[in-house]
């Protein structure tokens, strides 16, 4: 069994809005619909529950790195950008003002770009610590 590093990079990527499983019979990564029905999610979790030592939670990644990544996006700009993402994380509102600059400096596409591939390496890292097989498309 081998999962996806694609697919469970871009379920990290959602981990704080969406809770994710890794499916270690199949190796498929399940996110629960956000949208689900009460009795829908109940129905599911009981589901899983019946079998829950073949599913491995996916860790909230979001909360856990995404200050992290954007410092280090910040480091790599030219000084007087890398300055301005800098300081618009100082404080409360932090990450919200980063991505607003990140808009208007335009540097969403590579934003994107930097984030998905620091969560491709997480993906990577979870599976290694959790001795998980993996390909990389």
């Amino acid at each position: 069994m081998e999962i996806s590093l694609e697919e469970l990079a871009q379920a990290l990527e959602h981990s704080d809005v969406q809770q994710g499983f890794v499916d270690m019979k199949t190796g498929k990564v399940c996110l629960l619909d956000e949208n689900i029905a009460d009795e829908d999610a109940f129905e599911h979790a009981m589901k899983m529950e019946e079998e829950w030592d073949h599913y491995l939670p996916i860790p909230n990644a979001v909360d856990m790195e995404e200050r992290g990544i954007m410092e280090a996006f910040a480091g790599r700009q030219r000084d007087d950008v890398k300055k301005r993402l800098e300081e618009s994380l100082n404080g409360d509102g932090g990450i919200r003002r980063f991505r607003y600059q990140v808009r208007r400096l335009l540097l969403q596409p590579a934003w994107d770009r930097f984030k998905h591939t620091a969560y491709r390496e997480i993906a990577r890292d979870w599976c290694e610590e959790n001795q998980i097989a993996y390909h990389a498309e």
